[in-house]
């Protein structure tokens, strides 16, 4: 049987976390499947696989010991492709390459490398250049990523594959006449998610409440209000069709698993123009820069035509169903001769 093995710097709840619990769902009746990680955490309590090894160096932007313990793990497991996520995750895996022959495929969950780099940008996006010549694939969650990869990073083009992230179908939203809109947002309260301007907007609007789920250092800064409630980080959670419409604003994103969840349960979203966000808006909702007067005009809009956004949502949740995209991640994972893949759905 087949193994691939899983790399992920942290367990904490997160979207690429989430990206690697589903894949694990997806494919744990096809092949063996082994994560490394950090530690014990909330992807080590909500996987599929087979094994799970913890390497708390992995943490560390480059540590020999890490490095050399992944690669016994590779050999001990004899893997056959190994998938990682992050940054620090993709440099140790991708190294390994040199020592050890395997499929080597790098997700990028958004291109910290370009987003966060700050002063040492340049110097991120050369190390992702050279990197990327120790890749088979580098697979991007949206063609916004996939652009950043060609445009920006400078990757060769025929090592780019593009299979837009998707989730397992969630319970729809009962369809019902709102008076107040409830909004949702779910994310780590920390950088760059900036709930303190969705926050604002929304203590502007008679008749709107906003929830929050999600934990971080910047919880601190925020307290329940009358219209505003944070329930703290709730681990697979999954009543988006409590809610009536969806909103993430951020300054930096891939392809959040969060919204995808929210339009997987027919919900209208409001999403930040960053990343690939723009990919999950088609008259279901609105894209805003992150700008208090704009939200509100969207959010107030949503709320006067909500009908009108609440079907189109319901009509194109189809689109982000992850089990039609299995066989383009099992062609990724076992064929490396593959011509470019572009799955939009």
């Amino acid at each position: 049987m087949k193994t691939i093995i899983y790399i992920i710097t942290k367990s904490e709840v997160g979207g690429a976390q989430t990206w690697v619990r589903d894949q694990t769902k997806l494919f744990q009746e096809d092949f063996r499947q082994v994560i490394i990680t950090n530690s014990k955490g909330w992807l080590s309590e909500n996987n599929f696989s087979d094994n799970i090894y913890y390497v708390k160096e992995i943490e560390s932007k480059f540590s020999i010991i890490a490095f050399l313990k992944i690669l016994k793990i590779l050999v001990k497991e004899k893997a056959d492709t190994v998938v990682s996520s992050s940054a620090n995750a993709g440099l140790y895996a991708r190294l390994c390459k040199a020592f050890y022959k395997h499929n080597s495929i790098y997700v990028s969950h958004g291109w910290s490398c370009i987003y966060n780099g700050g002063k040492l940008k340049k110097v991120f996006i050369k190390i992702e250049k050279i990197l990327s010549y120790l890749t088979n694939t580098v697979l991007c969650v949206s063609e916004k990523d996939a652009d950043n990869a060609v445009n920006v990073i400078n990757i060769n083009l025929d090592k780019i594959k593009v299979v837009r992230n998707s989730v397992f179908p969630q319970k729809v939203r009962n369809i019902k006449d709102i008076g107040n809109l409830n909004i949702l947002s779910v994310g780590r309260l920390a950088h760059p998610k900036r709930f303190d301007l969705l926050i604002d907007a929304v203590n502007e609007i008679n008749g709107v409440t906003l929830t929050v789920v999600g934990d971080g250092p910047d919880r601190s800064k925020y307290q329940d209000t009358t219209n505003i409630k944070f329930l703290g980080e709730i681990k697979s959670f999954s009543n988006f069709h409590d809610y009536d419409l969806f909103s993430l604003i951020s300054d930096s994103e891939g392809l959040p698993m969060s919204a995808l969840e929210a339009a997987s349960a027919g919900l209208p979203l409001l999403l930040s123009d960053v990343g690939g966000c723009c990919e999950l808006i088609d008259e279901n909702g609105f894209i805003t820069l992150n700008n208090k007067d704009e939200i509100i005009q969207h959010i107030e809009e949503i709320k006067s035509n909500y009908t009108k956004f609440s079907d189109n949502a319901l009509s194109i949740k189809d689109r982000f169903n992850l089990n039609i995209q299995k066989k383009a991640y099992y062609n990724l994972y076992f064929n490396t001769n593959q011509s470019k893949t572009v799955v939009i759905n």
